[in-house]
């Protein structure tokens, strides 16, 4: 079976977006963990966050 000139740059273009999304996968996975590193130091979360303030105050 031949595969055309269209069929190879349809390929091409697949293997292109795949390595993308793979990449931004892999930002986010990145950007997930170090966001949770950065929540396990007291005052950073003090900082980043009002949760801890919050907590025993009624919502309304």
């Amino acid at each position: 079976m031949r595969i055309t000139e269209d069929e190879e740059q349809l390929k091409q273009q697949i293997d292109m977006v795949s390595r993308r999304l793979a990449w931004i996968a892999v930002v986010l996975i990145a950007g997930v963990i170090g966001a949770q590193l950065l929540l396990q130091n007291d005052m950073l979360r003090h900082l980043l966050t009002a949760v801890d303030r919050w907590e025993g105050t009624a919502y309304r």
